[in-house]
């Protein structure tokens, strides 16, 4: 009898150990955006400021190419849970010809992105600063 709880332990001990090895690698693996999107796929970007409370669309082909390709560029490794707080950048939603979602996250800033549960970081190569200026253009 006490054998076999002395197994059981040990099992649950080895199995709580894999599952936390298991965890840290996946937690520490880059994570790419927009992987394996085509820029051709992308009719619209719809874009929200919850800086400024301003939204507007982006479609035409070349601003959509330039952001798409700033992201895709962009190792990002997991930061910060994000679940639970407020306030965002830049919140995006990728359309196709049909107003379809295709995908949608925040750009926090030039480094971040917040993709809910976590908080991504980069070397700030992100497109912040392009989705100001479009924002100066474009916004209502």
């Amino acid at each position: 009898m006490m054998k076999r709880k002395q197994v059981i332990l040990t099992s649950f001990a080895v199995l709580i150990i894999v599952a936390a090895v298991i965890l840290g690698v996946w937690y520490s693996i880059p994570k790419s955006f927009l992987n394996g999107l085509d820029v051709s796929e992308v009719a619209s970007i719809s874009v929200f400021d919850g800086n400024t409370g301003k939204d507007f669309i982006i479609e035409d082909f070349r601003e959509i190419k330039q952001i798409i390709e700033s992201i895709q560029e962009s190792e990002m490794k997991r930061d910060n849970i994000s679940v639970g707080y407020m306030g965002y950048g830049f919140r995006m939603r990728f359309m196709d010809k049909n107003e379809k979602v295709i995908d949608s996250f925040i750009i926090n800033s030039p480094d971040t992105i917040r993709d809910d549960p976590f908080f991504y970081q980069c070397d700030g190569s992100l497109c912040f600063d392009y989705l100001k200026e479009l924002e100066d253009m474009y916004a209502r």
